[in-house]
């Protein structure tokens, strides 16, 4: 068994993870939400931030992301719903990120706790600035999915890329296969692309 450690990875760069969020009046949603950050918070990485922004106000979420008591986790209720799959909202959560690296995900999905270790080791390590990993996928079945930087064949949650380049990319679908489009959009423009070869993300 390998053991990951944060000094492999030089500098320990910070890594913003934007999460695109809806639970109102679904306490299963919360639950999922707070399983993704329970998630993260047993990162083996650290050096994280979680930008959640919620598509409206919801008072049922507010309460337990201040009871998790993590400075780590920004949550932000934005005034009015705009729907359209959340895609304003993950477009507004990369423009507040800081991360040297950025992710981008919903928030009924969850990680390994060696995701961010794993991702970042490739993207340091081979001097990429995208990178993807495979998942589990479980909306017509709980099974391996093997993934692709490509419209429906990657989740918007199974890649990590370089900050800057991500927050120069628009976010120029706002329809059911936008998270795809713009997925598309980061492999064209990157320099270097990997892939993780592990199941390191569960979609829900």
């Amino acid at each position: 068994m390998r053991f990951w450690k944060p000094s492999l990875i030089a500098g320990e760069p910070l890594v913003s993870l934007v999460v695109a969020a809806y639970t109102v009046g679904d306490e299963r949603q919360r639950d999922a939400l707070s399983c993704l950050l329970f998630a993260l918070k047993a990162q083996s990485y650290a050096n994280w931030e979680a930008i959640i922004v919620h598509d409206g106000p919801d008072s049922g979420m507010t309460d337990r992301i201040a009871a998790l008591a993590d400075p780590r986790i920004r949550f932000e209720e934005t005034p009015v719903r705009r729907g359209h799959y959340g895609h304003p909202w993950r477009s507004y959560g990369i423009s507040k990120s800081r991360g040297r690296y950025v992710g981008v995900s919903n928030g009924d999905n969850y990680y390994a706790p060696s995701y961010f270790h794993m991702m970042l080791e490739a993207l340091v390590g081979s001097q990429a600035d995208f990178a993807y990993c495979d998942m589990v996928h479980s909306h017509t079945r709980w099974n391996y999915f093997s993934t692709y930087p490509a419209v429906s064949a990657i989740d918007v949650g199974a890649w990590l890329a370089d900050g800057d380049m991500v927050r120069a990319t628009p976010w120029s679908d706002m329809g059911f296969a936008g998270d795809g489009v713009f997925i598309e959009a980061l492999a064209a423009v990157a320099k270097k692309t990997v892939k993780v070869e592990s199941c390191l993300f569960v979609h829900n």
